[in-house]
């Protein structure tokens, strides 16, 4: 018990091995079933011709049987079909029906009752050559058809002899055994089935006619290897005499089900007392071919030859069937139509054509892999087929002891290997083998024949990946559970250090780590105590929260917690940081820091404005005295809970990168949180104003300053593109031109989120004069995107007016899409050429004809700008000299 509990993994790995390889050696109904099952499948995928041209069925159906009367009919009429298909010249006939018995003929016996008492009365008999007085004639000794003895009616004349001879036309006539064995000796092709009982018993007797008939079917070269067998009987069902000895041959229809119900072998060979005599398909096939059971070599449990064909075989001598894909694979005809001259005969021409019943009630339909209800006419049909075309299917040489080895090699990779690797690995290494098995199996078997069993090592391979999951699984978490209970009190002394040195919210992430009992209750109460002296109101409030979960009457908690939230609702995150009056004043009033609100460690000291998803105040970091702005974020206003969720994550990741950006032309941000359904972005202070200020008509900036500022935006974003941000929200109100001249991009790592925002409400923030093509169009966006959006903040700064307008967002949208944009020199006659080329090239609508960066876009302005410049000093200077 110690050692599993050790080593689960090996234990398991060796049990599960050896009971597979039990059930490999002894066989599991289950398991060779699902390998059936699978053998179905690759037989389907097998591609092979559509259409036989070697072989037809002529069907006893029910429209025959309903137009030609009750089954079974007079052999003459079965004999009518026979001479109606040699009119179209077959190669052979399979006459799949056993006359085991004379056909009972009630006219016949009466007219032999007639003749034998008229020869008594009327003919007295003559004594025969060696004097013994016997009666010829007699019912019981000859039959009317085949008696060539001398009868008293040959010594008498006038019209008893005329009687007689009459009286034997009739009964040549209504003998219609006779008839049908003519037929069958007048084509010299057909070939009859015989049937062996499964049942081994003690000969009755000697029975050499029917030995002597089959002696002549029997194949002359067998031999038989170690371990090879085939299925055997000493009892047969056979045709009539008259019947097998017309016959071209006979075969036995002998077949078996696998394990699951289904036919998917054929018997090539049974031995019948000391013979061995083909299948009535394989004779077919041979006689086909020019060839008969003496030209067979038969290698018992190995294979069967024809020459020129090797046919593979199970041990027990059967042949795996190469079955056709479709179902119309042979062709079909009525009896009634063949009869009836309703199907031109010259069908038949060439072909094997098997006579077979599939009339409902006559004939029971088998299951093979090609379906649920496939004909015997069929069946026998695929066997034939496959054997002409060489269309077989060998199992593998040795395949047992080849699966047993595959057993223990996967019971070796389960048991040693698996175990040992990652998770990921593992899962690769197993879905590798799997496919590789799959892949293996079908691919041998579809395009070579070959079939390999893999039931027993894929299941294996199954439930041996599972079963070490699952082990892992419950070891790995039995072992979280005590490495949890062991880090308990770890957490708790974090906890209390943070604590102490005033990291109250660390304190609190590691206190949740720790099982709530009295004396956890006592350490929490004291923590929600202290977010209440720095009035953290709201984080207060989320512990006593926590402890009401654990206990709801534990000392006065419930009610501190109410006061809690109208305290903090009145004074900063129900009005103040919704930007109300009464919170202004609250704010604006806050002249003593230790009434300050609070958003994480930072003091609000007044609201600077509101933004599309926030307001947006002055605050300060009172760890290192910094004059900071916080943008807030309310989620909940256009999420439900999930979704708000789910936005704060991206919100979070997004500030995370826009934290990373440092470059002169960006804002820089310091610090990201959370308070209660608050997100909030803490970054530089800016001093000055946005370039919305001027962007209109009478307050536009000299065209050589804006060269200089539209320059260090592109440098700013260039930067940005490098290290994977996209803006996506370019536009003047964004972009701080401050005290000192400076311009800053603001507004990163919120753009994407307030885009979601306005794609989940349905309602457009502010008329989208910035947005690219791509953007519109909900394409993925890169850098070139933040470039067409400068592009339309340069035409407005130059111009004072936006490059493409609307009526609706809708329009407006249109015409960024298809109309191009008018000439900014048209608008102000005095922007150069130069800086036309370059508004030109950003506002390309093709995102591949813009430029490709916003270094690029940097250098040409820098380029023009150095060129106004030289130019100013030189106008300056001429205007000095004169």
């Amino acid at each position: 018990m110690n050692f599993f509990k050790k080593h689960p993994t090996l234990v398991f790995g060796l049990l599960l091995t050896t009971v597979f390889l039990l059930a490999a050696v002894v066989r599991v109904e289950f398991f060779d079933t699902l390998g059936l099952k699978l053998y179905d499948t690759a037989m389907k995928l097998r591609h092979m011709p559509m259409e036989s041209d070697t072989i037809a069925i002529v069907d006893i159906d029910d429209e025959s049987i309903e137009k030609l009367g009750r089954w079974p009919w007079p052999r003459s009429l079965v004999a009518h079909g026979i001479d109606k298909i040699m009119e179209g010249s077959p190669s052979l006939i399979g006459l799949n029906i056993i006359y085991s018995e004379p056909e009972e003929n009630s006219g016949l016996l009466e007219l032999e009752k007639i003749k034998n008492l008229f020869v008594k009365t009327f003919a007295p008999p003559a004594p025969d050559s060696q004097g013994t007085g016997n009666t010829p004639g007699s019912l019981e000794e000859k039959s009317p058809v085949n008696d060539n003895s001398e009868t008293p009616e040959q010594g008498n004349s006038g019209a008893v002899g005329n009687f007689l001879k009459e009286l034997d036309l009739a009964m040549k006539r209504l003998d219609r055994d006779s008839v049908l064995a003519g037929s069958i000796s007048r084509s010299g092709r057909v070939i009859l089935p015989i049937f062996f009982k499964d049942t081994i018993m003690p000969a009755a007797g000697p029975d050499e006619e029917p030995d002597k008939a089959l002696a002549r079917q029997a194949i002359g070269n067998v031999r038989v290897i170690p371990g090879g067998g085939c299925p055997s009987s000493n009892e047969a069902i056979l045709p009539i005499p008259a019947f097998r000895n017309a016959a071209a041959g006979m075969g036995h229809i002998n077949v078996a089900p696998d394990q699951d119900g289904s036919y998917r072998k054929e018997r090539l060979v049974y031995r019948y007392r000391d013979m061995f005599l083909p299948s009535y398909s394989l004779l077919l096939a041979a006689r086909y071919i020019g060839k008969g059971p003496a030209d067979m070599t038969v290698t018992i449990g190995s294979s069967v030859s024809l020459p020129g064909i090797s046919i593979p075989t199970t041990p027990y001598t059967e042949m795996l069937i190469g079955f056709k894909a479709s179902e119309k694979a042979f062709r079909h005809y009525s009896f009634f139509d063949v009869i009836n001259d309703k199907i031109p005969l010259r069908v038949f021409n060439r072909k094997i054509v098997l006579v077979s019943l599939s009339a409902k009630g006559l004939a029971t339909p088998l299951s093979t892999p090609m379906g649920p209800s496939t004909g015997f006419g069929d069946f026998t049909a695929s066997v034939i087929w496959s054997i002409l075309n060489r269309q077989f299917i060998t199992p593998l040489p040795y395949n047992r002891l080849v699966e047993l080895g595959a057993i223990l090699l996967l019971g070796l990779l389960i048991t040693l290997i698996l175990p040992r690797l990652k998770a990921s690995v593992a899962g690769g290494l197993f879905s590798l083998l799997i496919c590789s098995m799959l892949g293996g199996y079908i691919y041998w078997f579809v395009t070579k024949g070959l079939w390999i069993d893999v039931t027993y090592p894929l299941s294996l391979l199954i439930v041996g990946y599972t079963g070490i999951v699952s082990i892992r699984y419950f070891t790995t978490e039995a072992g979280k559970k005590k490495v949890e209970g062991e880090s308990a009190e770890t957490n708790r002394m974090l906890g209390i250090s943070f604590q102490s040195q005033g990291m109250l919210d660390m304190a609190f992430d590691k206190f949740r780590k720790v099982p709530v009992d009295d004396e956890m209750k006592d350490l929490l109460y004291n923590l929600a105590l202290d977010y209440e002296r720095k009035r953290q109101l709201n984080k207060a409030a989320a512990v006593y929260e926590y402890i009401e979960k654990h206990d709801s009457s534990f000392k006065d908690i419930s009610v501190r917690k109410k006061k809690l939230l109208v305290a903090s609702e009145t004074m900063v995150f129900g009005a103040g940081l919704l930007g109300s009056s009464q919170a202004d004043e609250i704010i604006g009033t806050g002249t003593d820091p230790a009434l300050r609100p609070t958003l994480g460690r930072y003091e609000v000291i007044k609201q600077l404005g509101k933004g599309a998803m926030g307001v947006v105040y002055l605050g300060q970091d009172p760890r290192i005295n910094r004059t900071t702005a916080i943008k807030t974020v309310r989620f909940q206003d256009d999420f439900d809970e999930e979704e708000a969720a789910e936005m704060k994550k991206k919100f979070f990741r997004e500030a995370e990168s826009a934290g990373t950006l440092s470059h002169p032309n960006i804002v820089t941000i310091y610090d990201a949180g959370e308070e209660q359904d608050i997100a909030y972005i803490a970054m530089e202070y800016l001093e000055g104003d946005n370039f919305e200020k001027y962007a209109k008509k009478g307050n536009l900036l000299p065209i050589r300053e804006v060269v200089g500022y539209i320059a260090d935006i592109a440098d700013g974003l260039d930067y940005a593109h490098k290290q994977g941000i996209v803006h996506r929200d370019i536009k003047p109100a964004n972009i701080m031109l401050l005290k000192d001249k400076k311009v800053k991009i603001t507004d990163f790592g919120i753009a994407r989120i307030t885009a979601a925002s306005q794609t989940k409400t349905g309602i457009v923030k502010g008329t989208p004069y910035y947005m690219s093509p791509e953007q519109i169009s909900g394409k993925k966006v890169d850098g070139r995107s933040d470039i067409f959006s400068l592009g339309v903040m340069t035409f407005q700064l130059l111009t004072g007016t936006v490059p493409f307008k609307g009526n609706s967002p809708a329009a407006l949208m249109h015409k960024i899409l298809n109309d191009p944009h008018p000439d900014p020199k048209s608008i102000n006659p005095k922007i150069p050429k130069a800086l036309v080329s370059i508004i030109n090239k950003a506002l390309a609508k093709d995102p591949a004809k813009r430029y490709q960066t916003a270094g690029e876009m940097a250098a040409h302005l820098k380029i023009l700008k150095k060129k106004m410049d030289e130019a100013w000093e030189k106008m300056k200077k001429q205007r000095k000299g004169s």
